[in-house]
């Protein structure tokens, strides 16, 4: 491997996350926070400054497999070190702004924070927000400006620390916007130099296939179709009722299949079914094939969804896990008022987006848990922004485990495993196997590890384990039990295994693995 082509490109895509902190710092201008512009603007400048520093030691080369295996992993972990920077400048803890930023690219949604306003939006700890150095920062820069009588001393009164973050929550929003879709695929989509490089890192990056020869106009394609959805559902939920920053941040982390929500109570705040509906669509959307929607766009046709077989059986997944929910969930209400608690939740969960329109699933059923957290672990469809084991790969492990069956009954036929009009090749079949069985170890693994670390804690129960790792590997957000609103109780050792799971399961664990082999560091 070739350290310095590696260096190179992290450079750049250092520079442009700077670039891109800039307009969360422009919110935090807009609304006039000057502790949150002090916060990002230094993030950017120290984030763009590293990445001109790492351009300068790196070179200009190809980038073969290994390097782009280097490239992807590394990419998630910086900007995840840099993108924390402005929580802890504005007081958070520096596992705190880890976890925070790691569930915000990695679009999980799990949070640690706990404090709200009396409008409901989230906060910092004011104590904290004092003492921590973008509020000592501008203090000192207004109490500097103030000697030389240039009339700041009314703004330097006018800083407040117990109103909201407005430029932190969106960054807190727009990192999962950047998640979504992968600020990878974005980084080969915007710069122009990459060539072959980009096409190393798309196909590393994502398991979407091409929909051009230059995968360069194949990550355009994706992420305008991305931008557009997003857009679109901010207009509708704006019509619906929903102030503009609400909805403008709801959409980022919805079509990413985040589930972030400026406000403490996330969509149970607004209570409104017409919302809940809006939201629905494009959690669903958000967890879709997008080569589906690619073909929707450009064919007019959307037959392409009801041939798709992924689809058909995620369909029938989220239909089938309603009614169980609702049947047997015991869930409170009548039969209409459940359907819609029952199929919000299990929509949100399923495509690992993690809103709640109420605070009572907790107190479901033992049923319910479990079809809960058996929808953590599939997660939404093959080439969509869910996370997750897949759909597609759930179906491909059923229709493999028929075809071993009816090999048992006819042991001379040859038979073929079909998707659709596709047959699966056997390399693809031992792939699925293969990746299937090592997200679970990992999963069972995981919740051991994180069982052992948080003995201590006397409400940390096996379901508050199992249900924090299933929703940090499967990207969803929430969980069960001691997890089920927030991380802030768990110790920070517990916090950096959710990191950890957070991070292999939004890098499908195979990137990862292959860091700790020696020979990827082979020249």
């Amino acid at each position: 491997m070739n350290i310095r082509v590696v260096l190179d490109v992290l450079g750049s895509l250092l520079i442009l996350l700077g670039v891109l902190m800039l307009i969360p710092g422009l919110v935090a201008t807009i609304y006039g926070e000057p502790a949150g512009v002090m916060a990002l603007g230094l993030t950017s400048l120290i984030t763009i400054s590293s990445g001109l520093l790492m351009r300068h030691h790196g070179q200009k080369g190809d980038v073969m497999h290994r390097e782009a295996f280097a490239i992807v992993t590394g990419g998630w972990l910086l900007a995840t070190i840099f993108g924390s920077l402005p929580f802890t400048f504005l007081g958070l803890g520096v596992i705190d702004s880890l976890f925070e930023t790691m569930s915000g690219f990695t679009t999980t949604g799990a949070t640690i924070l706990t404090e709200y306003n009396s409008d409901g939006y989230w906060i910092i700890n004011a104590t904290s927000a004092e003492n921590s150095l973008a509020y000592q920062l501008v203090n000192a820069l207004f109490d500097l400006l103030t000697r030389y009588n240039l009339g700041f001393n009314d703004l330097q009164n006018s800083i407040h620390i117990s109103g909201t973050f407005y430029g932190l929550l969106f960054w807190r929003s727009f990192i999962q916007l950047l998640g979504g879709m992968s600020i990878i695929l974005l980084f080969i989509a915007i710069l122009p130099q990459l060539g072959v490089a980009g096409r190393q890192l798309y196909y590393v990056e994502t398991s979407r296939g091409p929909l051009t020869p230059r995968v360069k106009s194949t990550a355009k394609i994706f992420w305008g179709i991305y931008l557009g959805f997003v857009a679109l559902e901010t207009l509708l939920l704006w019509v619906a009722g929903m102030p503009f920053y609400d909805s403008m941040c709801t959409s980022f982390t919805t079509v990413s299949t985040a589930g972030y929500s400026p406000l403490a109570s996330g969509i149970a705040a607004y209570n409104s079914l017409i919302i809940e509906l809006i939201i629905i669509i494009f959690m669903i959307i958000g967890a879709t094939n997008f080569i589906l929607h690619y073909q929707l766009i450009h064919t007019k046709n959307i037959y392409g969804y009801i041939k798709d077989p992924e689809f058909l059986f995620y369909m029938f997944m989220l239909a089938s896990a309603t009614t169980i929910i609702v049947l047997w969930g015991n869930v409170d209400g009548d039969i209409l008022h459940r359907i819609r608690l029952a199929g919000f939740h299990v929509v949100s969960i399923s495509t690992t987006t993690g809103f709640t329109n109420n605070f009572d699933y907790d107190h479901w059923s033992s049923a319910a848990n479990m079809v809960l957290i058996l929808l953590m672990l599939i997660g939404g469809c093959a080439g969509a922004t869910a996370g997750g084991i897949k759909v597609l790969r759930v179906l491909l492990v059923q229709k493999y485990t028929h075809r071993e069956l009816m090999k048992l009954l006819h042991p001379r036929a040859v038979q073929s495993v079909w998707l659709g009009r596709i047959s699966v090749t056997e390399s693809v079949l031992i792939s699925v196997l293969f990746f299937t069985i090592i997200y679970l170890i990992i999963f069972f693994a995981s919740s051991l590890v994180l069982s052992v670390v948080e003995s201590g804690n006397s409400s940390f129960n096996l379901l508050s384990a199992i249900s924090a790792v299933a929703t940090c590997m499967g990207g969803v957000g929430p969980g069960l039990g001691e997890v089920a609103f927030d991380f802030s109780k768990v110790t920070p050792l517990g916090k950096l295994i959710g990191i950890f799971c957070m991070y292999i399961g939004r890098m499908e664990i195979m990137p990862v693995l292959l860091l700790f082999l020696p020979d990827l560091w082979k020249r």
